[in-house]
Formats: structure tokens, C-alpha cells, sequence
């Protein structure tokens, strides 16, 4: 069976998820829809349409994309009037994560939610949580969300270092946390010998080994990344 000819783009969503997407009407999106164009564009996904950015497009090819024709499409360029949308939904999304904290205040009282966005149609929150209770039991309020709000709720579980990079801070040395500026990579574990050097230096503004102590050892380890601030 031969398949029509068409554009399909791959679409990067806030949550870094990546969604490959067809371009129905190739003519709506002369000019914004290109071979490597780049732009913000409304999507149509199976939880609604949200707000994604294009990193991508090329012709459809079943070699290489599959011989499924994607299910998701783009329907239109992100219009500056779409920015009032984006704020009422940031109100939107702190009202339902107030509910939220209400709902699982007693089973889960450690409760932080450094981020939370509602999709442009309003269909879905995504919620990105850090908790020190094991296996936290969110079904109530996911449920409570649902029948005040009408949103499926998207949960999250973020670590120490997450928060960090996603709230912002400033580390021991000063300069500004390396998980937030530039790095994408964290060490999972530090020497005896040098957990018994430095007792004192070993954690960073998250309370856990700093990132930078990963690169102290590049000359052993040559596949370690460089760190920039041996740059300056």
C-alpha cells in the first residue's frame, strides 16, 4: 500500500518528551514548516492539544519513521494571543495544586511541588513532586482532580538534584548550581578516600554529592565531560 506523501515533525514538549507529528495541510504552514525549521506550534496529542516546539521536519518516510503513520498532527503556529491562554492556565494549575496539597496534606505532609503546568487545552496537569514518604498514595487527589477540575493528573517523582535544577540556587563555590546552568550528567557516587578527605565539602546546595566532584578525576576517567568552570 503506498503512503501519501507528507511532512511529519518532531515536536519537543515542556516535559523534554519528544512526539513525532504529521503535517496534514502542508500550505497552512508555508514559510513556518520547513526542512530544520524551528518554532512554537499548537499539537494535537491523544491527552488534547498542548504547546510544542518543532526541532525538526522532513518528508515522511516508512524506511524510516515507521510504516504507522503518526496519530498526532500539528494544527496551527502558536499566536501571540495563545500567551493570554498560557497565564490563565499558570493560575489554573496553582489552584489545582492547592487542592492537590489539601487532598494528600496528612498521608503525604513533605509535599513540594517545585512545577506544575496545565496543558493548553486543559485537559491534562502534569505535576512534578519531591517527597521523602516511601510509596506516597496519590489516587485520591488524582481522583478529587478529576471531577472538580476535569484533568487527568500527570505525576512526576523528581530527586533533591531535580528540585534544585528546576527551582534554581546558587552552590558552596558561589556560582550559580551546575545542574542548572550545564549539566546533565551526575555522579553517582564518590571514593572513600575522598569522602574522608573532604567530610565537610562532599555535599552541594541539594544535599547530595557535588556535581563537580565528578570531574576532579577527568584524567582517569577520559570519558568524563569537561567541566566549564576550568575554563574561567
Amino acid at each position: 500500500m503506498s503512503v501519501p506523501a507528507m511532512l511529519v515533525s518532531k515536536v519537543l514538549m515542556p516535559e523534554r518528551g519528544v512526539f513525532l507529528v504529521r503535517v496534514d495541510d502542508e500550505l497552512t504552514f508555508t514559510g513556518a514548516v520547513k526542512e530544520g525549521s524551528k518554532g512554537r506550534f499548537i499539537v494535537s496529542l491523544d491527552y488534547g492539544e498542548d504547546v510544542g516546539s518543532v526541532i525538526a521536519t522532513e518528508r515522511y518516510d516508512s524506511a524510516v519513521h515507521g510504516s504507522r503513520i503518526p496519530g498526532f498532527r500539528l494544527v496551527r503556529l502558536f499566536a501571540p494571543q495563545d500567551e493570554r491562554t498560557l497565564t490563565e492556565n499558570d493560575t489554573l494549575a496553582a489552584a489545582m495544586c492547592s487542592t492537590f496539597r489539601t487532598a494528600v496534606k496528612e498521608a503525604v505532609p513533605d509535599l513540594r511541588i517545585p512545577r506544575a503546568r496545565l496543558s493548553f487545552g486543559r485537559q491534562k496537569l502534569f505535576i512534578r513532586y519531591v517527597t521523602e514518604t516511601a510509596r506516597p498514595d496519590f489516587s485520591a487527589a488524582q481522583a478529587l482532580l478529576k471531577q472538580q477540575f476535569g484533568v487527568e493528573v500527570s505525576l512526576w517523582a523528581m530527586g533533591p538534584r531535580d528540585e534544585v535544577a528546576e527551582l534554581g540556587g546558587l552552590g558552596p563555590c558561589g556560582r550559580v548550581c551546575c545542574c542548572c546552568s550545564w549539566q546533565r550528567r551526575f555522579p553517582s557516587h564518590i571514593s572513600p578516600d575522598r569522602r574522608e578527605a573532604l567530610p565537610a565539602l562532599m555535599n552541594g546546595t541539594c544535599g547530595r554529592f557535588k556535581c563537580c566532584l565528578a570531574f576532579e578525576r577527568a584524567s582517569q576517567e577520559p570519558e568524563a565531560e569537561p567541566c566549564p568552570c576550568k575554563a574561567n
